[in-house]
């Protein structure tokens, strides 16, 4: 066997640091991964409020003893609201958080699944402002007595609780089924490490090692280097001692009608066996990796009366990539055929040369399609379908990366057995909105709807506006950018990392073609686009000289997590006055309070550019900051506004029916609206717990005189009778009732 790279494991798979990211990126784009932003309350250093990030897409970095991660998550547009001592906002705020954690399998019922387990320990973290956020904070900071490295601590340790109590881990790979089968191709059990390559190509790589059995071993420790070639994403080695073994063994053992303990591992025959074909007996036969072939080796006898012949053989199977699909094929055998006769037997050695060489010739033309018929079904065909042509699975057989759900092998090399391309991902980005637009006069575009609309329009969702004579433009604070990427190539993650402003292009930006059957030239511009809405979106366009440069534009908008703002409410009472008994439901005893309530309400923007202006409606009155009143239908509201948190009150025993509205307006000039319902009326009700009662009629029979009974017969519907009969029930408390009843009843 010539290589053993596996360090014993039976399957190696090595991700790219570049790769791990790439994933992370796109995952971060689609709401995944790790949130978007993050609100903490702040109790430090006598300064109370609220910590709000904007989170940037988050890098994984391997340059860490293994098999630590570092994760360097970056924060933008994001501020400290300050409640006390002192009400005062700081933004913007930017900077970094690193998080270094170990990364470890996490076994859950039938699944294992890399993660870094923020529970299994605490996570290190370390938070690091950028320049201008502390210079900003320094004098602020200054006048409360703090540093700015005071704060950073403080707000590391803040992360790290979050991390610890709501984030609790981070996933790696999705969860990988495992089990003890009989399939060679399930893994029994996955290890996990990373190798930190100091070399100047810096290959760092996320590396697992895969048992398929319990019997099967590996030191992951021992993997200290990357076998993924350069600038591929990734790497899937497979050990020749398993691919022999487990993987082909089996197959051939099957093929020839041998139980399989008829091969030693990875793959000798320990005795002699018949020989395919029906004639001969096959005495040896062993397979090895030489090179990027398999080397199969064989001896065959033969023998009749007066003569016997002994036969070796060697021919080499190759594995080879067609089509994405694994390709066997083998050389054509190398046969030496040694043959002993008796004397009377060479006499007729002219005529039975033919017979031997058949015989022969039919032991070895048996035993290399048997071979490779094995080679096939074990590894070709299952490997293949199983394992990595299936794309559309959600839950890859090997770890692949936080959303890797196959492989599209590119090549294959044997010794040990290495198969190359690319990582096949599981989540694709929503599409929110696609088409395209051919105009020679002027429009209006909104890209989250995928709508088109007059050019004068004036509504606030719009995105672009195009007139054949001022050109292209963006509107109500969507950004747009020139992308040097082609259009089909823009991916998400890289509008992602655009910087996006109001701009504008003119009608020469837009570039003239013209396409013809056998001569045009075709020239485009191709400009990623943040709409109004926070969503990204990619949009192509150029002015066809055939149509009389009328213009064409086609767009794709993504579904990208967006900007909100919601309103949090919580009502408690604030005095009671009054009550009044009644008897409720089921026989409960209730009370009716009259009362007095407080409605504690803050305002929580997510994804917005901080600082924030809020403006409040309150039953159709714009209030002012500080306190004051709102006078209703049902009575009077006392108020106290202060930024994003509002307390309202209600007069003792007023109802309040009305609606409550906050618009926000970020630094950007984005702006949000949403409103709310405030309902409560003028009273609390209590009930304790219901009763039921189950009437119980009690029948005692007396002997009596018939015609006496006749004659006093009184209808069971009577007034009378139906009294004695209510009378006679028993309550939930169990009661005989008293003698008089029992003698009315009579």
């Amino acid at each position: 066997m010539a290589l053993d790279r596996t360090a014993g494991f039976d399957m190696l798979v090595q991700i790219s640091e570049t790769e791990i990211n790439a994933q992370l990126a796109a995952a971060f784009a689609s709401g995944l991964i790790f949130p978007p932003s993050l609100s903490t309350p702040v109790n430090a250093f006598g300064i109370t409020g609220t910590l709000d990030l904007n989170f940037g897409t988050p890098v994984a970095d391997l340059d860490r003893p293994r098999p630590q991660m570092r994760f360097r998550v970056p924060f933008t547009n994001s501020q400290l609201e300050v409640t006390a001592p002192l009400p005062t906002t700081i933004a913007p705020l930017g900077g970094t958080i690193e998080i270094i954690d170990s990364v470890q399998m996490r076994t859950n019922g039938g699944t294992q699944q890399a993660v870094l387990d923020f529970t299994s320990g605490a996570p290190s973290v370390t938070v690091t402002f950028d320049g201008s956020t502390a210079g900003m904070l320094a004098p602020i900071l200054g006048g409360f007595g703090l540093t700015v490295a005071q704060v950073q601590n403080q707000l590391a340790g803040i992360v790290q609780q979050r991390l610890v109590d709501d984030v609790q881990r981070l996933a790696l790979t999705p969860p990988i089924p495992v089990a003890n089968d009989a399939d060679p191709l399930t893994p029994f059990a996955i290890e996990v490490t990373t190798v930190n390559d100091t070399a100047a190509a810096d290959r760092d790589a996320l590396t697992f090692g895969v048992r398929t059995d319990a019997a099967s071993t590996g030191n992951i420790n021992a993997i200290t280097q990357s076998f993924i070639p350069a600038g591929a994403p990734s790497m899937v080695m497979m050990s020749n001692a398993w691919l022999l073994g487990s993987v082909v063994r089996p197959q051939l053992a099957a093929a020839l009608g041998r139980p399989v303990t008829d091969f030693d591992r990875p793959l000798r025959l320990n005795r002699p066996v018949p020989a395919p074909g029906g004639q001969g007996t096959l005495t040896n036969l062993v397979a090895r990796i030489e090179g990027n072939r398999i080397r199969v080796d064989g001896r065959a006898t033969a023998s009749g009366t007066g003569w016997s012949a002994v036969a070796t053989f060697t021919f080499f199977v190759s594995l080879t990539l067609s089509g994405g699909q694994i390709q066997i094929t083998a050389t054509t055998p190398v046969v030496d055929v040694d043959v002993s006769m008796e004397w009377w037997v060479w006499l007729a050695s002219a005529f039975l040369g033919g017979l031997f060489g058949g015989i022969i010739g039919a032991i070895v033309g048996a035993i290399v399609p048997a071979i490779v018929e094995s080679i096939v079904e074990g590894m070709a065909e299952r490997m293949a379908t199983d394992a990595f042509n299936n794309a559309t699975s959600s839950i890859p057989p090997i770890p692949l990366g936080p959303i890797g759900a196959g492989l599209n092998l590119t090549s294959i090399l044997l010794d040990d057995l290495e198969l190359r391309g690319n990582v096949m991902r599981s989540l694709n980005l929503p599409v929110k909105s696609s088409g395209h637009y051919v105009t020679s006069g002027a429009f209006t575009l909104d890209l989250d709807k995928g709508t088109v609309h007059a050019a004068n329009s004036q509504m606030s969702r719009l995105d672009l506006a195009w007139h054949p004579a001022n050109g292209l433009d963006s509107r109500n604070g969507a950004g747009m950018t020139v992308s040097g990427a082609g259009f089909g190539s823009l991916t998400p993650v890289q509008l992602r990392a655009m910087a996006f402003a109001s701009q504008h292009l003119s009608p020469w930006a837009i570039p003239l073609s013209f396409e013809l059957p056998l001569f045009g030239m075709h020239s485009e511009i191709v400009v990623g686009v943040r709409t109004n809405e926070g969503r990204l979106a990619k949009v192509r366009a150029w002015r066809d000289l055939q149509a009389g440069g009328a213009l064409n534009i086609h767009w794709v908008t993504y579904d990208t997590p967006v900007p909100s703002l919601d309103i949090a409410l919580r009502w408690s009472v604030l005095e009671t006055g009054e009550s009044q008994p009644f008897v409720g439901k089921d026989f409960a005893s209730c009370t009716r309070t009259t009362v007095s309530r407080r409605c504690t309400i803050e305002a929580w923007p997510r994804l917005m550019v901080f600082p924030v202006d809020y403006q409040w409606c309150l039953c159709g009155k714009v209030l002012e900051p500080g306190e004051g009143e709102v006078e209703h239908a049902g009575g009077t509201l006392r108020y106290e506004l202060a930024g994003r948190h509002l307390t309202i009150e209600t007069g003792m025993g007023d109802a309040v029916d009305c609606e409550l509205c906050v618009s926000a307006i970020d630094a950007r000039g984005r702006e949000l609206f949403t409103c709310v319902p405030l309902e409560k009326g003028p009273m609390e009700t209590a009930c304790g717990p219901g009763r039921k009662f189950y009437p119980r009629p009690r029948i005692e029979l007396v002997p009596c005189d018939p015609l006496l009974a006749i004659a006093n017969w009184e209808s069971v519907l009577s007034p009378r009778v139906q009294e004695a009969f209510r009378k006679a029930m028993v309550d939930d408390t169990g009661g005989k009732g008293t003698a008089k009843q029992r003698e009315v009843i009579r």
